[in-house]
C-alpha cells in the first residue's frame, strides 16, 4: 500500500490538496496587462485610450516580476520545445526586418507587436504558482471575452447579412474564434466548487457569447465549435458522461436558439464550397487565390520571407494580379494571408512555418504529458487547455492569427501547468553526502531520502 505523500512532497497537489495562492501586485498588473494586450479594453474605452500605455505596462509588469523572490517564479523553470519555437520564430522575425518588403512596419510590428506577445507568454507561464493562479487566468479570459464581446456587440453596426459590422480591432472572424477558445474555459471553471454568484456569472456569460458567436456569422467559428465540442464530447475525461453531454447539448441549444436565420443560411455553404467566392478560380481575392499567392511568396522567398506583417504588402506587389492591374490603371486589394500557415511560411520563410507547426504540436504533446502524469484538477486543466488549443487551429486556418496574443497567453498557460505538475528532478547528491563515514546501511523500510531543490510546488 502507498504511503500518503509527505507535506513538503512536489506532487502533494496531485493528490488534491490545492492551496489558494492569493493577489500580489504582479498577479494584477499581469491581469491589466492581459486586458490590454489581448482585448483591447484601451481601444474599447477612449478614457483607457493613453498613448503606450500597453508598452509602459508590460515594462511595468517585467520590473515586477523582476524584483519578486518568489522561488516559484523563475525564468530557468521556463524550457522545452514550446520555449524554444516562440524563440525560434521571434529571431525569425527579427531577423526578415532588413530584408522586408516594407522594413518599417516589420520593425515596428516586432517591437510593438510580436516581442510583447512573446513576452507575454513568459511572464504567464513564470508567474504561476499554482492552480489557484491559473484559475485566476480562466477567469480572465472569460472576463475579457465577455466585455469585448458585449462592447462590440452595443456598438457595432448589423449588416444586411445578419453579420456584426465595423467592429474594433478584431473582425467577426477573429472575434468568433476568440469565443470558441474560451468557452471550455467556462466548462473549467464552472466544474469548480464555486458560489452562487459566480455560477450565475458564468451562466450568463455563456448565454452572452453564444448568442454574439451566432452575430459572427463566422463558418470559421462554427467549425471551430462543432471541434471543440466533439472533442469535450469523446475526450474529455473527469468529468461524468452525463455531465459532459448535457453541457455540450446546452450549448447547442443556446446556439441554435440564438442565432438567426441569416446565419444558418450562411453556414449551409459550407456544404457546397464550390459555389462560394473562396473556392478556386472564383475570385482573385478569393480565399484559395490567396492561399496560392501566399504559398508562392513562401517559395520565391524561402529564407526570411518576404518580411513580418508584410504578407498584404506583397499581395499589393508582387502578385500577378497587381502587376496586371497596374498596367491598366487600377487598383488591387491588399488581402490579408486568412490562413495562419501560410501567414507565418510567407512572411517568414520555409524555417518558420515548420517552427510555428512545432510550436502548435509541442503544446500538444507537453499537455498530453500533463493529462497522463497528473491527477484531478491538474488531469482535467490539461485536457481544457487541449479543447481551447483546438478551438484556436481550426478557425485560424482561415484567419491570419499566426502570431495571435491570444495564442500566446494560452501558450504561457500550458507551460505553466506543465511546469506546477512536472515532478521536481533531484540534484546530484554532494560527495560530502558520499564519503561518510562507514556506518550501518539502511534497510528499505528504513532508507529515507530527503527532498531536494527544484522549483517549489504548490504544497510547499
Amino acid at each position: 500500500m502507498k504511503e500518503p505523500l509527505a507535506s513538503g512532497h512536489p506532487n502533494r497537489n496531485l493528490a488534491g490538496v490545492f492551496p489558494r495562492f492569493h493577489w500580489d501586485a504582479l498577479q494584477v498588473a499581469l491581469a491589466i496587462l492581459v486586458l490590454l494586450q489581448v482585448w483591447r479594453v484601451h481601444e474599447l474605452f477612449p478614457s483607457l485610450a493613453i498613448s503606450g500605455l500597453p508598452i509602459l505596462l508590460t515594462l511595468a509588469v517585467l520590473l515586477l516580476f523582476w524584483l519578486n523572490r518568489d522561488p516559484r517564479r523563475r525564468l530557468t523553470s521556463l524550457n522545452g520545445p514550446v520555449i524554444y519555437a516562440a524563440l525560434g520564430i521571434l529571431v525569425l522575425v527579427a531577423l526578415s526586418v532588413p530584408g522586408s518588403l516594407y522594413p518599417g512596419m516589420s520593425l515596428n510590428f516586432l517591437f510593438k507587436d510580436y516581442l510583447r506577445s512573446v513576452i507575454l507568454m513568459f511572464l504567464v507561464a513564470a508567474s504561476v504558482r499554482g492552480l489557484a493562479d491559473l484559475r485566476r487566468i480562466a477567469w480572465l479570459q472569460v472576463a475579457g471575452a465577455t466585455l469585448f464581446s458585449a462592447a462590440v456587440v452595443a456598438r457595432a453596426e448589423m449588416g444586411s447579412d445578419g453579420r456584426l459590422r465595423s467592429m474594433a480591432y478584431y473582425d467577426v472572424n477573429d472575434l468568433a474564434m476568440l469565443i470558441v477558445c474560451t468557452l471550455p474555459l467556462v466548462l473549467y471553471l464552472w466544474r469548480r466548487p464555486a458560489r452562487g454568484p459566480g455560477r450565475v456569472v458564468l451562466i450568463a456569460a455563456t448565454v452572452f457569447l453564444m448568442m454574439t458567436l451566432g452575430k459572427t456569422g463566422s463558418r470559421g467559428g462554427f467549425l471551430g465549435f462543432l471541434t471543440v465540442g466533439g472533442y469535450l464530447l469523446l475526450r474529455l475525461r473527469g468529468i461524468s458522461r452525463i455531465q459532459r453531454v448535457g453541457t455540450v447539448v446546452l450549448l447547442v441549444i443556446l446556439f441554435v436558439g440564438l442565432a438567426n436565420d441569416a446565419y444558418f443560411d450562411r453556414i449551409q455553404t459550407i456544404l457546397h464550397p464550390s459555389t462560394d467566392y473562396n473556392w478556386s478560380g472564383k475570385s482573385e481575392t478569393g480565399r484559395i487565390e490567396i492561399w496560392k499567392r501566399g504559398v508562392g511568396y513562401m517559395l520565391s522567398h524561402p529564407v526570411l520571407g518576404v518580411g513580418a506583417s508584410a504578407f498584404e504588402v506583397a499581395e499589393g506587389t508582387l502578385a500577378p494580379e497587381a502587376r496586371q492591374s497596374r498596367q491598366y490603371g487600377r487598383g488591387f486589394k491588399w488581402s490579408a494571408a486568412h490562413n495562419s500557415f501560410i501567414q507565418i511560411g510567407a512572411e517568414t520563410g520555409v524555417l518558420g512555418l515548420i517552427l510555428f507547426v512545432a510550436l502548435l504540436t509541442s503544446a500538444v504533446r507537453v499537455l498530453s504529458r500533463v493529462r497522463r502524469r497528473s491527477v484531478g484538477e491538474g488531469q482535467v486543466l490539461g485536457q481544457i487547455l487541449t479543447a481551447c488549443l483546438v478551438g484556436f487551429v481550426v478557425p485560424a486556418f482561415f484567419l491570419s492569427q499566426g502570431y495571435s496574443a491570444y495564442l500566446y497567453t494560452l501558450l504561457g498557460m500550458i507551460v505553466g501547468l506543465a511546469k506546477i505538475v512536472s515532478p521536481a528532478i533531484p540534484p546530484r547528491v554532494p560527495m560530502s553526502a558520499v564519503l561518510r563515514p562507514p556506518g550501518p546501511v539502511p534497510t528499505a523500510r528504513t532508507l529515507v531520502l530527503p527532498h531536494f531543490g527544484g522549483p517549489a510546488r504548490d504544497g510547499r
